[in-house]
């Protein structure tokens, strides 16, 4: 009896490949069959005895590689050339698990991508939920800020506009992060029944202290970041934090992972010198929680990999579900399987396909028209709650506090030493008053003599100073 081992399997090899070309290996606590379980005797009973001492040439060895690739190149889809159009809606709204890709660096197309991902996914009381979706996207240098936050209180406007850093205010709650070229941005997609702050994180750390990608254990904390376990307790150098957003049925849970980003920069920029840029005074928006922060110093492409096979493995639909062959006594390899010991491990194998974003993805216009929100001033600046700002300046011998609401100045009160015509005082309020809660505007309003102008530069400058 001779058993072919390659031409046996290569229909189920055939199969996992239709099924998902960007199909991956994740094994855990599967053991092979092979190698040392085949004892003497189970080799004379197959017939294999005279292959111990079988040694392949170098030119069949060589033969056997080139005609594997090819086989395997044979199955593989063939990427268009062209524009792959209406690829990201049809594939958004499978109820199957997902992992999306971003290799685009805009953060507005990729904020506005994962919302539309998000809106998309296939909610439904009859059909059992299979759509969880994972994505990944790294940003060019920007600042995040959650929803509900005041940006004048948690960062730092003018030194980012100094470094052409973009405010974005996303569409989750949370605190305030920094993206850059150096971390990944993970979102991870499900149902608002399944939502648990910790499970994602879980996932993640245990994903990184089982490999040997880094000497750096992490954990995750009471609040539901992700931090060295370095110290006692909650102490810990902060690598990620999170955001979360439920929805109509749907729930999401994002994250920041440090990897190798500029932590210098991102100090600068989170750093606010209330003595240049003044107070802010509010309680009706969420501030962010400070703590000390760090890099896992990782390469993006291994985190990306480690992360999508925990999701793959917890998510993943098997083989068993998802064959072409409907009934398993049609299965040509069953029975080979089950001699061989095969089957837990065919079973074991998850698969999920993985959609990469790139250039010459089509993206649908209501990705466009996300993105176009996101910059408009109104969203970022105009939507923030009622707050007051109170400048001084020694130098000019004033002090001044500024009602702001919804992005735009509803009073003034002045005070200092050089107040004191009341005229004046009131012609200035008069300017301000319904002024849009920019510096360009504010200093624009106090054009008129040398002491307005100076007045209006300097509350430019400390305002934003655009």
């Amino acid at each position: 009896m001779t058993i072919n081992l390659l031409a046996t399997n290569r229909g189920f090899i055939t199969r996992l490949l239709k099924q998902n070309y960007n199909f991956r290996r994740y094994i855990s606590n599967v053991n092979s069959p092979f190698q040392d379980d085949l004892s003497d005797i189970d080799l004379d009973d197959f017939g294999l005895g005279d292959f111990r001492h079988y040694k392949e040439s170098p030119e069949v060895a060589n033969y056997r590689r080139n005609q594997s690739k090819d086989s395997i190149n044979d199955e593989l889809p063939k990427s268009p050339a062209g524009p792959q159009i209406g690829q990201l809606e049809s594939t958004a709204t499978k109820n199957e698990p997902i992992i999306f890709i971003s290799k685009l660096a805009d953060p507005y197309l990729n904020l506005a991508i994962e919302d539309y991902v998000y809106s998309k996914i296939p909610i439904s009381k009859t059909t059992p939920f299979k759509a969880h979706r994972l994505m990944f996207y790294t940003n060019a240098p920007c600042v995040v800020i959650g929803k509900n936050q005041n940006p004048w209180k948690e960062v730092n406007i003018p030194k980012m506009n100094q470094f052409g850093i973009p405010l974005i205010r996303r569409r989750s709650g949370g605190g305030t992060v920094v993206h850059d070229l150096g971390n990944v941005n993970y979102s991870f997609m499900g149902t608002k029944h399944e939502f648990d702050r910790f499970k994602f994180v879980n996932l993640i750390v245990e994903a990184v202290n089982k490999s040997n990608i880094t000497s750096t254990k992490i954990k995750v904390n009471s609040r539901g970041d992700i931090v060295t376990q370095e110290g006692n307790g909650e102490n810990g150098l902060k690598i990620s934090g999170s955001a979360y957003k439920l929805s109509r049925g749907k729930s999401y849970h994002h994250g920041t992972m440090l990897l190798n980003s500029d932590l210098n920069r991102l100090k600068q920029v989170l750093h606010r010198d209330v003595t240049v840029l003044g107070i802010i005074d509010t309680t009706k928006t969420i501030d962010s929680v400070k703590a000390k922060v760090t890099n896992l110093q990782i390469p993006k492409e291994g985190f990306v990999d480690l992360v999508s096979n925990g999701f793959k493995f917890e998510y993943g639909i098997s083989n068993a579900s998802t064959t072409e062959i409907e009934s398993e006594n049609d299965d040509p390899n069953k029975e080979f399987n089950e001699m061989m010991g095969l089957t837990d491990f065919v079973q074991a194998v998850k698969l999920t396909n993985c959609f990469e974003i790139n250039e010459s993805v089509e993206l649908p216009q209501e990705v466009y028209t996300i993105a176009e929100e996101l910059k408009s001033w109104e969203w970022k600046f105009g939507r923030t709650p009622l707050f007051t700002h109170t400048l001084s300046n020694s130098k000019l011998g004033i002090c001044v506090k500024l009602t702001v609401d919804k992005g735009l100045i509803v009073s003034v009160c002045w005070g200092g030493d050089s107040v004191g015509d009341s005229a004046l005082l009131k012609e200035l309020n008069e300017k301000l008053c319904g002024v849009q809660y920019r510096g360009d505007l504010v200093e624009q309003s106090l054009r008129g003599n040398n002491a307005t102008r100076e007045l209006g530069n300097w509350l430019h400058n400390s305002i934003d100073r655009v």
